[in-house]
């Protein structure tokens, strides 16, 4: 019976998260997880590099502006958080760090990845929006395990064709940045289920973006589209489509292949007719045709072809 209460013990000690570094240190090698978050810390303290088997280390809205390359001793880190500091440089060291799985450095002032970003290949979730990145490096396509990129409110005006190689990424978050168009790579993203890049200066999609067929949720709006691709019909699982607020004048006959589409939003564009193919987008719960050009014989048209939808349109 000891035996078992001795499993539990160590189960629980492994499962439980220190919030005192002075705690902790009582007996560092159990230590397994540490979350130091809003401590005012100016810098890591040394004795942070004493937990051998420290997995998750919490350093969330602190006032850090370097990590030091004693970092690189936490050799079983797997989930490492900075956001929310003071970091202007990106931490090399991190990039020894090769069991990582979650690496979040949002709402920092750091303006470059390295290239050695490519040697983190068991990273699943990589958290970078709200900083100053202009350019992301070629090696970012190394990140083969990548699930999640979270780019937004950044600097950037294009990708690499290497983003094309995280073949298994599921969500793609690069809204607010200079975008002015996706490379052709994007289509071999065939895990993606969410891609987000509105608030961009995006003028047109690349017709490999109907490779995409898990994808479900598509973010444009605040762009410089006039018209999509032919091959948006192709993406059969889209079930929101959130286009508002760009320079569309019309949309492909293809738009009524996207059977499972469940919402579209087209407000604040320069529509006056649509395809009648839309009579075919049989699941349509929501469409907004606000502040658009459209004459009330075809707002009539649109609300026959599309009985059991909610269409808005003032």
């Amino acid at each position: 019976m000891s035996t078992e209460n001795n499993i539990i013990e160590e189960k629980e000690i492994k499962l439980k998260t220190f919030y005192s570094l002075k705690e902790a240190l009582q007996d560092p090698t159990t230590v397994t997880k540490l979350d130091l978050h809003l401590k005012n810390l100016e810098s890591i303290p040394d004795e942070v590099f004493n937990f051998p088997n420290l997995v998750e280390l919490n350093l969330v809205n602190n006032k850090i502006s370097e990590i030091p390359d004693s970092i690189k001793q936490l050799k079983k880190l797997k989930k490492l958080e900075l956001s929310g500091n003071r970091i202007v440089e990106f931490p090399i060291a991190i990039t020894n760090l090769v069991n990582l799985q979650t690496l979040v450095l949002s709402w920092n002032e750091i303006y470059y990845i390295p290239e050695s970003i490519g040697l983190l290949k068991n990273l699943e979730w990589f958290g970078m929006n709200h900083n100053k990145l202009k350019y992301l490096p070629n090696s970012i396509g190394e990140l083969v395990n990548l699930k999640e990129l979270v780019l937004n409110d950044n600097d950037l005006i294009n990708l690499p064709d290497s983003i094309g190689n995280l073949k298994n990424l599921e969500k793609l978050r690069i809204s607010g940045n200079h975008l002015v168009n996706l490379p052709d790579s994007i289509g071999n993203l065939k895990n993606l289920k969410k891609l987000e890049a509105h608030e961009n200066n995006l003028t047109s999609l690349p017709i490999t973006i109907g490779e995409l067929e898990n994808l479900e949720k598509l973010r444009l709006y605040k762009n410089l589209f006039v018209t999509l691709p032919d091959s948006i019909g192709k993406l059969k699982n889209l079930k929101k489509l959130i286009l508002y607020e760009n320079e569309l004048q019309y949309l492909p006959d293809s738009i009524g292949k996207l059977e499972n589409l469940t919402e579209l939003e087209l407000s604040y564009n320069e529509l006056s007719s649509l395809p009648s193919t839309i009579a075919e987008l049989k699941n349509l719960q929501l469409l907004d045709l606000s502040k658009n050009e459209f004459t009330i014989e075809e707002i009539d048209t649109i609300k026959a072809y599309l009985p059991n939808a909610k269409i808005i349109i003032n």
